[in-house]
């Protein structure tokens, strides 16, 4: 009879690059939904879904690393509380940083406001990448503004935190008009 081995003996980044191989999402969600109904797994979910993310930025499939990324945030989800959005950091870095770097501005700017939203701060290097993408789309002005105002949100959030939040709203809005 062959034991279970433990999780910890299983390599993770192995698993996720042969997962992010596939063609398609099927065994990906598949393990993901699997871990969602193990309530011994949840610890283990945010950081499996970076690795997720991060190995589909890699390999240039952005419009997974959305999908992965969507499944995390669902009503319900256990990767989507208090103590899970400091351990999103990495992953809304990868996310943001991968997006603006192939010119998918638009999404990047949605999951920027998540991650605003969700009290995590903008590190320098991510903002500067923010900033540049948004010059490549001649937004000067929304550019410089916003990276103003990103300096202030960690530092307390408050008002900063909805002025942001706002500005964010308005930038994204106006790109759909």
């Amino acid at each position: 009879m062959a034991a279970n081995p433990p999780p910890k003996s299983l390599s993770l980044s192995i698993l996720v690059h042969s997962l992010t191989s596939q063609p398609d999402l099927a065994l990906p969600m598949s393990l993901l939904t699997k871990l969602r109904h193990t309530p011994q797994a949840h610890p283990s979910l945010t950081p499996i879904c970076t690795l997720l993310v991060s190995s589909y930025v890699k390999k240039g499939r952005l419009k997974d690393a959305l999908k992965v990324y969507g499944w995390m945030l669902r009503p319900g989800s256990p990767c989507d509380d208090g103590v899970e959005k400091q351990k999103q950091q990495a992953l809304f870095h990868v996310l943001v940083g991968g997006l603006c770097r192939e010119g998918m501005v638009f999404e990047a700017l949605r999951v920027l406001k998540d991650m605003v939203s969700g009290g995590l701060v903008v590190s320098g290097g991510l903002r500067l990448r923010v900033f540049r993408s948004l010059l490549r789309e001649a937004r000067v002005k929304e550019a410089q503004e916003l990276d103003a105002s990103l300096k202030f949100v960690g530092d307390g959030g408050g008002e900063g935190l909805k002025k942001v939040l706002d500005f964010l709203d308005q930038m994204i809005a106006s790109w759909t008009e």
